[in-house]
């Protein structure tokens, strides 16, 4: 079998062709199994919110003009006409001079205007209570419709669900959305030298990382990982499961074989499959460069290279973008990370044309936050746990140097850490510059010292 020669793209190209993908079919889901999921309706208010005026805090409603020029040692004195009981509507209608105790959340008589806290007030008996404090019109209120009017445009199409829009939409008094269905991503990891996580590997052999890294990304990028099985490096398996894979899920993923050695069965694979064309056979990134991305009928199969870390890379730039599109999303881009601003500890030296991901940890040194890189080689996952994010060297930068400010893209997890142990919150970074790193100065060459 000859070599297939790598047709190189840049990232944006890659992530350009995914707009020939369509959403996948929607479905009616309760609210509350909505989180993560992507709207297909767009909602409107279908009633005022709030619906009433509603005292925000426990005191005694009344006319704002009523209170003017209270005060500690001057106060109005009000006449308590009655109560707002919680969950009614009250029937009486404030004259001059009078009050009504209310509490939070309550809604406020005809003509009150405000509320007076009731730590700002002193009851000198049933009947009489003295305002110690003036309130401007609608303090301590929410006016009716302050929040949402009735029209109003609540959540769009192509909205991911988050707590605050389940929220919403209840309040409104949705029990029901329409979303789209969640992605099956079937993952797939080859190669004759990998073996399952249980087994102690035998010389020459390793564990399969792949599955776990690649299905816990499927999860964190809201699809559901599939497990279709290992393929051994023949034609005759590979093909099987990857038929296998496009059988039951809307992608499919499959480790290993992408590179251009003499193993790769991937594009052979491809290639024979019925309604099959390439999309992609390498891309302008490192690591990840020997990506396979193929259209199969209507369904996507990529080919991810075999070190952990190229797979997860690959996986975040490009199968991420993938998900969105399929889950319902317009975006065509990687889930924009958290950032953070950070000085380079050490020069970095990139190639131009290539976009380079540096694995980096943060430091706290001395009041100032140092992105260290992270040295080790794609197949080195422990270089990966050890780092808290990486950093960008666009394609047309020849390098960095000690003392850049770079923009980290954290591991979401990670924030947790770096707030609790590595004290770096609260710390501006500073150094000789403000240089956008995606355009250093040209015809620049750097060692990596």
């Amino acid at each position: 079998m000859s070599k297939p020669f790598l047709r190189v793209l840049p990232p944006e190209k890659v992530w350009e062709l995914f707009r020939i993908f369509q959403a996948l079919p929607a479905e009616n889901v309760s609210l509350e199994q909505s989180l993560n999921r992507v709207l297909a309706e767009t909602f409107k208010a279908g009633d005022d919110l709030p619906p009433f005026n509603r005292s925000t805090m426990d005191g005694f409603a009344v006319r704002a003009a009523d209170t003017f020029g209270a005060t500690e040692t001057l106060p109005g004195f009000f006449t308590i006409i009655g109560e707002v009981l919680m969950g009614e509507m009250p029937t009486v209608t404030l004259g001059k001079g009078e009050a009504v105790r209310i509490s939070t959340g309550g809604a406020l008589p005809v003509e009150a205007d405000a509320v007076v806290m009731i730590e700002h007030t002193q009851e000198l008996d049933s009947r009489t209570v003295e305002v110690l404090k003036a309130v401007a019109p609608y303090e301590n209120v929410v006016r009716k419709g302050e929040d949402l009017t009735i029209g109003q445009s609540l959540l769009s199409k192509g909205h991911r669900m988050r707590p605050q829009d389940i929220g919403l939409l209840a309040a409104m008094g949705m029990t029901n959305v329409k979303v789209h269905r969640t992605p099956r991503l079937g993952i797939i990891s080859s190669g004759d030298e990998i073996v399952p996580v249980e087994m102690e590997p035998p010389p020459g052999c390793m564990r399969d990382v792949n599955r776990f890294t690649l299905g816990a990304m499927a999860r964190n990028a809201y699809a559901d990982p599939v497990w279709i099985g290992m393929a051994t490096d023949s034609l005759e398996s590979v093909s099987e499961l990857i038929r296998l894979g496009l059988e039951s899920c809307d992608a499919v993923l499959i480790s290993g074989g992408s590179s251009m050695g003499t193993r790769d069965l991937v594009i052979a694979v491809l290639e024979e499959l019925p309604d099959s064309k390439i999309l992609v056979h390498g891309v302008s990134i490192s690591p990840g460069k020997p990506l396979i991305v193929a259209e199969v009928g209507n369904k996507t199969v990529f080919g991810l290279p075999g070190h952990p870390i190229s797979a997860m890379v690959s996986f975040e730039q490009f199968v991420v973008p993938l998900i969105r599109r399929l889950a319902g999303e317009d975006a065509v881009h990687p889930f924009l990370a958290p950032t953070i601003t950070a000085n380079l500890g050490r020069n970095i030296p990139s190639k131009e044309g290539r976009t380079d991901f540096v694995r980096v940890r943060l430091e706290n040194r001395n009041g100032r936050i140092v992105a260290a890189p992270v040295l080790g080689k794609s197949g080195m996952i422990s270089s990966m746990v050890r780092a808290h994010g990486v950093a960008v060297i666009g394609n047309d930068c020849e390098g960095l140097y000690k003392g850049d400010l770079i923009t980290v893209h954290l591991f979401a997890n990670w924030i947790g850490e770096a707030i609790e142990k590595e004290h770096l919150f609260g710390y501006e970074a500073s150094g000789r510059g403000s240089r956008d790193i995606s355009k250093p100065p040209q015809h620049e060459h750097l060692s990596g010292s």
